[in-house]
């Protein structure tokens, strides 16, 4: 299993930062450009078993390429009012898939943390929310799992300081959250607002950049027009100084959303999010 508690970077290459390749080409580019990890979704895992995989052959798949998996990302079936999309597009397909699904994905992967955005869903209150991820993480912990909850400037979930009260509320030690560059700028956050939150509360992370001016459509922008680090307006360095002096321990997951760079190669593609992410964690 992934250690968290290591004094050395490591970089890890997000599955939604390759899309349009399958899990045979992202393993390879991502090892090959240099990271260490991967995430993983329902969906490669459930592209990998029509092929013919088995659970052994993705477990040595990532072996072979001496990569680990840093999350299982996402788990969107903790809410009722959770939204199926019959689609086979990759978000879709993780609509898709249960709880069970992506527990199991995460002891095949061998990574212990599973990462719950509340997605598509309209939770009735924030106290549906609390319980709801209370009722996630005692489910989890029976698997031996936490769960990281991701907040999104767009949603319920909207900033670090809700998800915060959120996971404390909710009260179980294996409850944590998912800390995005881009959401945490675009929700108004600062750098130092990190200092304010015990570091063993911010169990994962994502590392990208955002634009100067926001786009009117902070849906289309967050899917299709973040920056590769280093290149937007967010202070990255400050940022991940802050996470490093709370106490987070956490592996950096490089997720950047961009449609020009989805006509770049996939070799090339890994290779410039390395790069970049790389150049900013030196600076740390």
């Amino acid at each position: 299993m992934l250690t968290k508690n290591t004094s050395e970077p490591i970089l890890s290459l997000c599955w939604g930062s390759m899309e349009g390749v399958d899990l045979e080409t992202f393993v390879a580019v991502a090892a090959n450009a240099g990271f260490q990890a991967v995430t993983l979704n329902s969906a490669y895992y459930a592209e990998a078993l029509r092929k013919g995989y088995k659970d052994n052959d993705v477990s040595q798949l990532l072996i072979d390429h001496g990569l680990t998996v840093s999350n299982i990302d996402p788990l969107f079936n903790w809410l009722p009012s959770s939204v199926r999309l019959d689609e086979s597009d990759p978000i879709s397909l993780c609509t898709q898939a249960s709880m069970e699904e992506v527990f199991h994905l995460a002891h095949v992967a061998g990574t212990d943390i599973v990462n719950a955005p509340i997605g598509l869903a309209n939770p009735d209150s924030e106290q549906q929310i609390i319980d709801c991820f209370a009722t996630l993480c005692e489910r989890a912990k029976l698997e031996q799992l936490r769960v990281s909850l991701e907040f999104m400037p767009f949603n319920q979930v909207a900033n670090l300081a809700t998800a915060v009260r959120i996971v404390e509320q909710a009260g179980c030690d294996n409850g944590g959250i998912m800390f995005d560059c881009w959401h945490h700028h675009r929700s108004g956050g600062k750098p130092e607002d990190i200092l304010g939150v015990p570091g063993e509360k911010i169990i994962a992370m994502q590392l990208d950049d955002a634009m100067v001016q926001p786009m009117d459509d902070i849906v289309e922008e967050t899917l299709n027009h973040r920056l590769l680090p280093g290149e937007g307006c967010i202070n990255l360095v400050e940022t991940l100084r802050a996470l490093r002096s709370s106490g987070a321990k956490v592996i950096y997951d490089v997720e950047v959303f961009k449609a020009t760079l989805r006509t770049e190669a996939p070799e090339k593609r890994a290779q410039l999010m390395f790069d970049a992410a790389s150049a900013i964690i030196r600076q740390m």
